[in-house]
């Protein structure tokens, strides 16, 4: 990108509305802070549709500006959003007078539309690094043609397993829902996760950029600290790490967590019939007891990978929903 390394890249976000569900958005918003920030954050759609009704409660508490696109020529495909085609035209229209106007470093565009095909192509020979964010049906050339794709819905079914208990702090839902630290807490792990795969060390300034990127209210003194680097080490997931004055953050030693974790997957499985157990039943009563755990802290993005890794357990099934103890 044409960001500096000390500079967080500007970003556009454009939402293809007519093939993107609402309920995507709060998958979408915590992906953006990890490649940068989106200072256009538009959607494109027929607001005046039924059917977009779940948008539009949505769009003023996000700060996502509407662009209303009547049908110009109505569809009689079937399946197909009368006003389809002239959506698409606006938003490729919208994205070329942004990349003119030089102010972006990249584009966002989400939409499993293979007719985004040309335009994340165009927007690449000009040097921009761009995203697209799509459900599974998307086709392989629009996934090709951006410099990275995101499968937002295979995000989400990871979000809905491995943090169940936190889906009110949805940002779609009400408006005075007021942050807390465990939002904080989970877009902090974001941010180090993401730097720990690319092999990179997360700067606190890095963290506290993607804090506000994300919640441009956050203040540290709303939870009576005066420091955000207090603030993190007080919480038991992270560290904070000097060096040399320098200040970084990383995930808090979790190998004597892991051990306790699945020796309680193996002593709970002895009490069961036949030493089998349903996944989702183990899942729930493991993070019941330890409710500090993350999956993806120790690697994992699945439960049931982790829980075939555990020595002394399989996990068996054509559709691998339940864990047994072998010896």
């Amino acid at each position: 990108m044409p960001a500096s390394n000390d500079q967080v890249p500007r970003l556009a976000l454009l939402i293809d509305a007519d093939n993107t569900s609402s309920k995507y958005l709060s998958t979408i918003l915590s992906e953006v802070p990890k490649h940068g920030i989106a200072t256009y954050r538009r959607i494109y759609g027929d607001f005046t549709d039924p059917q977009a009704a779940s948008w539009r409660t949505k769009l003023l508490d996000n700060s996502i500006t509407p662009v209303q696109q009547f049908s110009n020529v109505k569809s009689h495909k079937p399946g197909e959003s009368a006003g389809k085609n002239a959506t698409d035209s606006t938003l490729i229209i919208d994205a070329m007078d942004i990349l003119y106007a030089g102010k972006v470093d990249g584009f966002i565009i989400v939409s499993s539309d293979s007719d985004f095909t040309r335009l994340a192509q165009r927007l690449r020979e000009s040097g921009m690094h761009v995203v697209g964010m799509g459900r599974n049906q998307t086709s392989m050339s629009f996934r090709r043609a951006c410099t990275t794709f995101v499968n937002i819905e295979l995000l989400a079914s990871r979000e809905e397993t491995l943090a169940a208990k936190d889906e009110d702090t949805d940002l779609g839902g009400s408006a005075t829902k007021e942050l807390t630290l465990k939002d904080v807490e989970r877009v902090v792990a974001g941010i180090v996760r993401n730097n720990d795969g690319k092999g990179e060390e997360t700067l606190l300034g890095a963290v506290g950029k993607g804090l506000h990127n994300r919640y441009p209210d956050f203040d540290v003194r709303t939870f009576g600290y005066t420091k955000l680097s207090k603030l993190i080490g007080d919480m038991p997931r992270f560290e904070i790490v000097d060096k040399g004055g320098v200040h970084y953050v990383s995930f808090a030693d979790t190998r004597d967590l892991q051990t306790r974790v699945q020796a309680f997957v193996r002593e709970r499985l002895t009490k069961e019939p036949n030493k089998t157990m349903l996944l989702s039943a183990l899942a729930n009563e493991l993070y019941q007891a330890f409710p500090d755990f993350s999956l993806k802290d120790v690697g994992y993005a699945q439960f049931y990978k982790f829980a075939d890794s555990i020595k002394g357990v399989k996990v068996v099934g054509a559709d691998r929903q339940r864990a047994r103890l072998v010896k």
